[in-house]
Parts: structure tokens; C-alpha cells; sequence
């Protein structure tokens, strides 16, 4: 399944706070799902969102864990709507400090991450970090590779 978040393409808006949007995200996938164990997929924001969620496995796809270079650029030139903007200049490492459950992290080859950033997600004992190649948007530039981490099991798994 694939969720468009609040506020892009024809998903409507609310509260823009990715508490809120976690915890719709998490009612919506246990009232789907609820007997059944989910892998959830969070691309860029979404795997913000995903740090939020109870669920059995999470897989963050070139997560924004703290504001970028690049997100700056497109703030400064208007390119990034305002009520966007504290989602995306946020610093989410306490977050995944807090984590009781391990996740997996996976970067772009050309992702927003400065590289020091993907130092820290791949030391984090709390990750299991890989990269592919690819760009910011993983799903579009690269499904083949992201589909396979989905099907196979991260380490110290069953």
C-alpha cells in the first residue's frame, strides 16, 4: 500500500505535525492489518514518520534525520511550502535514540544525506544501515533494489 502524505499530491491536509500524521498512519494500517505483522516503508519524511510507529519492521528510505544543505537551498528560494518547513528543518536523532526496536536505514548513493550524517545512521546501534544507488526519491529512481530490501530480512532477524 502506498500513502500519500497529508498535504501532497491529492491527499488532504491536517495538522502539520508528524506526530499527528504517525499516529493516522498507525490507526489506518492496524484497522487494515490488524492480525498481521507490517514492513513499513518510509521514503525521505515518511521515514520520519515511520520512527513514530509501532510496527514489527521499518525500513527508512533516505530519512531527513537532520536538516540539510540542500533542504537550506530550497527554503532560501521559496521552494518549500512554509507550513513544510518545521517538518523538514527538524533534528531526529533523540528519536531514534529513544528507539526500543532496531530499524533499517537505507541511503541514496546521491541522497540529501551529508555524509557525516550517514556516518552517524550507519555507527547508530539502533540501525541496520545499507545504501543503494540512487537518488533522493529511491522509489522512483531505483524500485528494483528497493523491492528486493523489502523481501529479504535484515540481520538479526527471523
Amino acid at each position: 500500500m502506498l500513502v500519500e502524505l497529508p498535504g501532497h499530491g491529492q491527499a488532504p491536509m491536517i495538522e502539520a505535525k508528524v506526530e499527528v500524521w504517525a499516529a493516522a498512519f498507525q490507526a489506518a494500517l492496524r484497522q487494515l492489518w490488524a492480525a498481521q505483522p507490517i514492513t513499513l516503508v518510509g521514503e525521505s519524511l515518511g521515514g520520519v514518520i515511520a520512527l513514530h510507529m509501532e510496527v514489527e519492521r521499518r525500513i527508512l528510505l533516505d530519512p531527513p534525520m537532520e536538516p540539510t544543505p540542500a533542504v537550506a537551498h530550497e527554503i532560501r528560494y521559496g521552494n518549500v511550502a512554509p507550513w513544510l518547513q518545521p517538518l523538514i528543518t527538524s533534528d531526529d536523532w533523540s528519536l531514534l535514540d529513544s528507539q526500543d526496536q532496531r530499524v533499517e536505514a537505507v541511503c541514496a548513493s546521491n541522497g540529501i544525506l551529508p555524509q557525516a550524517a550517514r556516518d552517524r545512521l550507519s555507527a547508530h546501534p539502533n540501525v541496520d544501515y545499507g545504501e543503494i544507488a540512487g537518488g533522493h526519491v529511491l522509489l522512483d529512481d531505483n524500485p528494483q533494489a528497493v523491492l528486493q530490501l523489502i523481501q529479504k530480512r535484515s540481520p538479526g532477524r527471523d
